[in-house]
């Protein structure tokens, strides 16, 4: 399957100058790694940018052409105005295709059970996984429908992965759990202080008190 092309241009302005690219729509950006001689300085249509990076994040391969050349990349890292928190640089990574690499990709949870008792927490919204770059998937699913009752938990040894992918984290790290509501939980504490009030004031509870004196 022919893979995703984004558009870019070689450029030569950098330092300060770039601003001027960024005024007129353009992100500047740079592409790098161990199969590039050398990093080229290149600028992407910022709409263009934004809208793909919302749709495919950073754990997609796609093919990045400017004129003179083209590379399957990775976005590496973006770097935001920390203001208006639009994006003002991009890094691409060119893996070797034959090597495998680790990424970090994102979970998409699905098909929650409608009976569950409990409130479901998300603890990690993306994992590590290891395996050449044309193997590393967009996005993990998640089943979460067995998250029936409080204590439940999805590990990272539970997670479904395609052939020749590894996730590098622990297996027992919990990435979405199940807990008590704070009504539930205020039931419990109410019904184990009531029990616990029974116990004092029993007749029995009395003796042993007395007879202790």
């Amino acid at each position: 399957m022919a893979r995703i092309e984004m558009q870019a241009q070689r450029r030569m302005i950098v330092g300060k100058k770039v601003a001027r690219l960024r005024r007129a729509g353009q992100l500047p950006g740079v592409v790098y790694g161990p199969v590039m001689s050398e990093t080229v300085q290149v600028t992407v249509d910022h709409r263009e940018f934004a809208r793909f990076y919302r749709e495919h994040g950073h754990a997609t391969l796609f093919d990045l052409v400017w004129d003179g050349g083209s590379r399957p990349v990775f976005i590496r890292r973006v770097q935001n105005d920390p203001v208006r928190r639009n994006a003002i640089h991009v890094d691409f990574f060119a893996p070797n295709l034959r090597q495998p690499i680790t990424a970090m990709t994102p979970l998409a949870l699905h098909n929650p059970n409608p009976h569950a008792a409990g409130v479901m927490t998300e603890l990690f919204t993306q994992v590590e996984v290891e395996a050449t770059p044309e193997q590393i998937p967009t996005v993990i699913d998640v089943d979460i429908f067995s998250l029936q009752h409080p204590g439940d938990a999805i590990r990272i040894g539970d997670l479904k992965l395609p052939e020749g992918v590894r996730a590098t984290g622990d297996a027992d790290t919990a990435l979405v759990t199940l807990t008590e509501t704070r009504a539930e939980r205020s039931e419990d504490l109410m019904e184990q202080a009531e029990a616990e009030a029974a116990v004092a004031s029993s007749p029995e509870a009395g003796a042993e008190d007395t007879g202790a004196a």
